[in-house]
Formats: structure tokens, C-alpha cells, sequence
């Protein structure tokens, strides 16, 4: 029997304790609001195929776990904080882009928002890749999970 494949993929930057925390609750949160496994139905790679770390044992065995996950996923959804987005996360969601996943990006930090509440100062390719800024959510907000829904419904 083979397992189920995971519907999210989540994206984001591993390099500390606090960002790991960060997307750990974002899979919790994500799981409560849309009535998923957080295990079953969400792929986080530190958690579902293991942290490489500065030096990176097993980093080929990874990464090809990583892209059979994201093969797979219906969605990803990618953490996009900090000055830049992390360089692994832009090429998680350009590759997610080019197999036609359907891609949110979560942008908590309050200085890459107008005060119109518009996305600015993200680069342009992370911007169409979440169709042009549509799937830009600042937090975990009734219209993001409204819009999940629509997309895992067959699920």
C-alpha cells in the first residue's frame, strides 16, 4: 500500500529555531482552519525528509525527496519573510510554477506592505509566481482559507 500524497507543500527558510517553529505553526494552523491531517496532508521538509544543516548529510537523498513532494502537492505555500526571499524557497516556488501548482505566499513583515496594504518591495518573479501579488497574504486570514478551500475541495 503506498501512502497518501500530501496535498500542501510548505516553503520557507530553515536557518533557525524561530523560523522552523514559524512554519511548523503555520501547518497546525493551516490544518485546524481547512479539517486536514497536519501530518498526513502537509509536507514541511525539515520535519518529512530531514534538515541538511550548514554541511548537508544526505543533501541528494533530499532533495529529491523535496521535489517528489512537490511533484505531488496540489499547493505550496511558501513563507516569504525577511529582506529577501530565502533562495531555496524561490526555487521550490519556481519550480512548483513551471509543473502549475497552485502557489500562496504568507508575508508577515509589516515593512513589505503599503499602507494601502498592498505587496511592495518583493521581487517580481516571487510576485507573478503568486499570481501577481493575488496570493500574497499578510497573515492566515478568512479570505487565504476561503481560497484553499476552492483549491483542495477534490481533495
Amino acid at each position: 500500500m503506498t501512502a497518501k500524497k500530501k496535498i500542501i507543500y510548505i516553503a520557507g527558510p530553515l536557518f533557525s529555531e524561530h523560523e522552523r517553529r514559524f512554519l511548523e505553526e503555520i501547518v497546525v494552523t493551516l490544518a485546524n482552519k481547512l479539517g486536514l491531517d497536519p501530518e498526513k496532508d502537509f509536507f514541511l521538509p525539515h520535519r518529512d525528509a530531514g534538515d541538511v544543516g550548514v554541511h548537508g548529510e544526505g543533501r541528494e537523498d533530499k532533495f529529491h525527496i523535496d521535489l517528489k513532494h512537490l511533484d505531488e502537492a496540489k499547493v505550496v505555500i511558501a513563507l516569504l519573510d525577511g529582506p529577501d526571499v530565502d533562495s531555496g524557497t524561490a526555487v521550490e516556488l519556481g519550480y512548483a510554477y513551471a509543473r502549475s501548482k497552485e502557489i500562496f505566499g504568507i508575508l508577515t513583515d509589516w515593512r513589505r506592505w503599503s499602507v494601502d496594504n498592498k505587496v511592495q518591495n518583493i521581487n517580481n518573479m516571487i510576485w507573478g509566481v503568486c499570481k501577481q501579488g493575488r496570493h500574497i497574504f499578510r497573515k492566515i486570514d478568512n479570505e487565504l482559507i476561503r481560497r484553499l478551500k476552492e483549491v483542495i475541495k477534490d481533495e
